[in-house]
């Protein structure tokens, strides 16, 4: 017991220094030259590759716009009546060639989304690949816009900055810029995660759930929320949830049942073909996390890591909440779910670093209640801060890091691993804010602060 306590001390101790070091060293100056510098440069550095590529290529000859040619391919799959070819890998991988030929591509992208996501892509898949991409990219920006917007509103007082310059700060966080250069669909997450935030903010449970259902493109990032609303009984929510999850099956049915059958059948290949890709560098999840660091010793091993990882957050999650009463609005309600769609993140073992623009929510609604900072500092000018900055530059460098070490490791003629800096940096910064929510908790509820 007095070794723990002594562990324990030199640990907070530990962390107070590094927290202090971190804050000393962001000057007002570095923190506004820094960000902006790198994201103007890792822009004009992607623009460059774009220009000089051959062909739909950029100089490293991947596809430009590289996820987008998932989604047009699907929609370009259903106009061309070959739903039975949209989970055959070779048809879709042809498919790929020959859209950028005369140049290769530098890798595959297959499309794994359900059937009923074709709705969202079609609109873009009806004329050349260029043409979709363009509008893809304007719909991505107003979605981004929507969803700042309406945060705006809901969170922040009049004294707050514009539209245009929420935007553009977002545009500094490295995944931000990554969900625009890849062409992902990450923006349009970012507004139903905001739709359902507000909705529960504003007690219209139902009109939550129904923007939660819409996740089902993407079910994984709604583990975390249902398991709150579960916890919390909100059952207007899980209906709406129900009935959007419903409607988006029925027509995923109408739009191919075939489709449909063989989306179930391809979902639990799903790892394993993540696994084949070798794309685990770039997934900052508890599955990434554990696959970097064990698959290449004990696969078994990784598995249950991730798995002891996603039950163990989700318990702490339910433990957490139940001793929050469900008061939409206050300050612990709101710090809460800051926490919860950050360490919710976690949970999808599919969340590349682009899926990261995710955490603009968590930032924006921590952001909301230090706006004002503390002297020349941003948010508390202490562990908030230097934890966000930990999160910024993590998921920055976090997925290049891990390629170095992995070929570090190959080079030495060891095994394959690597650890994932990214996602130890955001269960720390969810930790903290739960604290400052846990905090807050007990200094309004005489219950609580008494045990």
């Amino acid at each position: 017991m007095k070794i723990g306590l002594i562990y324990q001390s030199r640990l907070l101790a530990l962390h107070a220094r590094l927290v202090e070091a971190i804050v000393s060293w962001l000057t007002p100056k570095r923190l506004r030259v820094y960000p902006t510098a790198i994201a103007v440069l890792t822009l004009l550095t992607w623009m460059v590759s774009q220009a000089i590529g051959p062909g739909l290529t950029d100089a490293s000859y991947f596809n430009i716009g590289i996820d987008f040619q998932e989604f047009y391919m699907g929609g370009r799959f259903f106009l061309e009546d070959r739903m039975e070819d949209l989970y055959d890998f070779l048809a879709q991988q042809i498919y790929q060639q020959n859209l950028v030929a005369p140049a290769r591509q530098n890798t595959f992208h297959p499309f794994v989304y359900p059937p009923f996501s074709l709705v969202l892509y079609l609109p873009f898949a009806l004329g050349d690949y260029l043409t979709g991409l363009y509008l893809w990219w304007g719909a991505g920006l107003l979605a981004l816009t929507l969803s700042v917007s309406l945060l705006r509103q809901a969170l922040f007082h009049p004294r707050a900055p514009s539209v245009l310059r929420l935007v553009l700060t977002s545009l500094l966080f490295y995944p931000t810029l990554a969900w625009f250069m890849y062409g992902q669909n990450t923006a349009f997450t970012l507004l139903l995660y905001a739709l359902v935030f507000i909705w529960l903010r504003r007690k219209h449970d139902f009109a939550a759930g129904i923007a939660a259902g819409l996740l089902l493109y993407k079910p994984q990032l709604a583990i975390a929320l249902g398991v709150v609303l579960l916890i919390k009984w909100r059952w207007r929510a899980l209906l709406g949830i129900a009935v959007a999850g419903g409607v988006l099956v029925a027509i995923g049915f109408l739009i191919s049942p075939a489709a449909m059958i063989n989306f179930v059948r391809l979902i639990p290949r799903l790892p394993l073909l993540e696994r084949i890709l070798d794309i685990s560098w770039g997934i900052i999840s508890f599955f990434g996390f554990s696959a970097l660091l064990l698959d290449h010793i004990w696969q078994t091993g990784a598995d249950l890591l991730a798995a002891g990882l996603t039950v163990g957050s989700l318990i702490y999650l339910a433990l957490w909440w139940r001793r929050i009463s469900w008061q939409p609005g206050t300050r612990v309600w709101d710090l809460g779910w800051a926490a919860t769609f950050a360490l919710g993140l976690l949970i999808s073992p599919q969340l590349f670093f682009y899926d990261l623009m995710l955490l603009l929510l968590p930032l924006g609604i921590v952001w909301s209640y230090y706006l004002d900072g503390r002297g020349d500092r941003p948010l508390d000018g202490g562990p908030l801060l230097a934890w966000t900055a930990v999160l910024y530059t993590t998921a920055f460098v976090g997925p290049p890091l891990s390629m170095a070490q992995l070929r570090l490791f190959t080079a030495l003629g060891l095994p394959r691993m690597a650890l994932q800096v990214g996602v130890p940096a955001i269960v720390a910064w969810a930790w903290v804010v739960s604290r400052r929510a846990q905090s807050s908790a007990t200094s309004s509820n005489p219950v609580l602060a008494n045990g």
